[in-house]
């Protein structure tokens, strides 16, 4: 099976107490679809599923999060 080149669009999520997780998506994603546009409809009380199949998965509430930046475009395959 021949393997596809996708790109990803790098985020960092600063949370309140300092800490920053790092994030991808398809970089193609329509906005409404991706986190951002989850984020800007989201309630304070949503909670946030961000992780991957090598870091696990972390639970972050809305509340906890001071603002999302975006960082570069990283080429992947899948």
């Amino acid at each position: 099976m021949k393997k596809e080149e996708k790109y990803y669009q790098i985020y960092r999520i600063h949370l309140l107490n300092g800490e920053v997780i790092e994030a991808s998506e398809e970089y193609d994603l329509p906005v409404e679809k991706g986190l951002v546009g989850k984020f800007q409809k989201a309630d304070d009380n949503k909670i946030f599923e961000i992780g991957d199949a090598v870091s696990g998965l972390l639970y972050v509430p809305k509340r906890s999060i001071l603002f999302i930046a975006t960082g570069e475009v990283k080429k992947g395959w899948c």
